[in-house]
C-alpha cells in the first residue's frame, strides 16, 4: 500500500485520509430526515461542479451504468460517437449492447474530434445523438465540448451525451451554457473518492427525449434519478458509506478555495507535466499540443523502455501508474495527476521517473 501522494494510477486515485475516515461512520436511515438534509445541503456544490442548474443525481454504480442510462433514456435508433480511444470505442459497444446502431467516427489517435470533423459527419445519416469522451483517459486527448456543442445544437432533435469521467471535477464544466444535454462520471477519478458512486445531469432535452421512450428501464431510469434528485431523496438504497465520503469531500473542497482552486491545481500539473516532457528528447505525450487533459497523461516511452518494467520499477519505489489499455500504443504509460494530489507530488513521480528511464 503505497502512502498518501504516490497513487498516480488513471483511477481509483488517491483517497484523502480525512475522507476516508468519513467511511466508517455509523449507518443511518437512508429514508431518513439526516440523509434528505445531507442531499440537499450537497446539490449546490455538485450543480456548480458541473455547470448546471439541473439537479445532479447520483447512482450507486460505476460510471459505465450512467453512460448505458444515456444511451437507453436519450437514443432512440441510431448514435453517433467519436472514438478517439478505449473509452470512445467503450462507448460505442455499450450502446451496442443495449440495442442502438453506433455510427464510429475515428479520430487520429491522441487527438479528440474537431467541430469541423464532426460537422462533416452529422451531414451523413440521420442520428439520434453524438456521443463524446471528454478527457479520453486512454490517450490523455481533451475534446472542445463547447465548440462540439455548437454544432450539435445547429441540428434539430439531436442531443449531446458527453462522458466526462475524467473531465467533472478536473476542469470547469459549463453544461448549461455550452448547450450539453448529458454529463455523467464517477467517484473514483478527479472527485478523489472511493469507487463505486456515479454521478450525472440531464437537459431538460433529454428528460424530454426519455418521457417518449418505453424502454428506458427502472433503476436506471434518468427521468426518475432526476425526480428523486430533485426532491433531496436517495436512489433506491444508496452507498450511504460514500455519501458520506462525499459530503466530507465537497466539504474539504469548500474549505480549501472551492470548484475554481481545484481546477486551478489541475492546470497547474499538466503544465508540469507538459514542462517536464519538453525538457527531455526521448519521451512525448500522446495528446496533441492544446488539446491536453488536466487529469491524466498518456507518456510515449523510448523505443528501448519496456512498459511493464518501467511500471514495476515505479511501484518498487511506492509509486502506482496506468498502462495502456491498446497493445498498439505501447510503450507508454498513463500518468493520472487528478483528485487531491498536487504539483509537489508530481514532480517527485516525474523525477524518479526520469531517474528509472536514464
Amino acid at each position: 500500500m503505497t502512502a498518501f501522494g504516490r497513487n498516480f494510477l488513471p483511477g481509483p486515485t488517491d483517497v484523502h485520509p480525512e475522507v476516508l475516515a468519513a467511511l466508517g461512520q455509523s449507518m443511518f436511515g437512508h429514508r431518513s430526515p439526516r440523509m434528505r438534509a445531507m442531499l440537499a445541503a450537497m446539490q449546490p456544490s455538485l450543480q456548480e461542479c458541473f455547470g448546471t442548474r439541473e439537479p445532479v443525481f447520483l447512482a450507486t454504480s460505476s460510471a459505465t451504468g450512467l453512460i448505458e442510462a444515456a444511451v437507453r433514456n436519450g437514443v432512440r435508433h441510431r448514435i453517433l460517437v467519436a472514438v478517439g480511444g478505449y473509452f470512445g470505442e467503450y462507448f460505442a459497444r455499450i450502446a451496442e449492447a443495449c440495442g442502438k446502431r453506433a455510427l464510429r467516427v475515428e479520430v487520429h489517435t491522441g487527438c479528440a474530434i474537431t467541430p469541423e470533423q464532426l460537422d462533416q459527419f452529422l451531414e451523413g445519416p440521420a442520428v439520434d445523438a453524438v456521443a463524446v469522451v471528454h478527457s479520453e483517459s486512454s490517450t490523455g486527448a481533451l475534446a472542445d465540448i463547447a465548440a462540439l456543442a455548437r454544432v450539435v445544437r445547429a441540428r434539430k432533435d439531436v442531443l449531446l451525451l458527453v462522458d466526462g469521467v475524467t473531465s467533472v471535477g478536473a476542469l470547469p464544466i459549463e453544461m448549461d451554457r455550452w448547450g450539453v444535454d448529458y454529463y455523467c462520471t464517477g467517484s473514483q477519478k478527479a472527485m478523489a473518492l472511493p469507487p463505486g458512486l456515479a454521478m450525472g445531469a440531464a437537459s431538460e432535452r433529454f428528460q424530454e427525449r426519455a418521457a417518449r421512450l418505453d424502454d428506458a428501464g427502472y433503476y436506471q431510469s434518468v427521468r426518475r434519478m432526476v425526480r428523486i434528485a430533485r426532491e433531496s431523496l436517495p436512489t433506491w438504497t444508496p452507498a450511504v458509506s460514500l455519501l458520506l465520503a462525499l459530503e466530507c469531500q465537497l466539504a474539504r473542497i469548500a474549505r480549501d478555495g472551492g470548484w475554481a482552486a481545484r481546477w486551478e491545481r489541475h492546470r497547474r500539473m499538466l503544465a508540469v507535466m507538459e514542462a517536464w516532457v519538453a525538457s527531455r528528447s526521448d519521451v512525448r505525450l500522446m495528446a496533441a499540443p492544446g488539446a491536453r487533459s488536466p487529469a491524466i497523461s498518456a507518456v510515449r516511452l523510448p523505443p528501448h523502455a519496456g512498459a511493464p518494467a518501467v511500471i514495476q520499477a515505479l511501484e518498487e519505489r511506492g509509486y502506482l501508474v496506468g498502462g495502456s489499455l491498446d497493445p498498439r500504443h505501447d510503450p507508454i504509460v498513463r500518468i493520472g495527476h487528478m483528485g487531491d494530489l498536487g504539483p509537489a507530488h508530481l514532480e517527485a513521480l516525474l523525477a524518479n521517473l526520469g531517474e528509472i528511464l536514464a
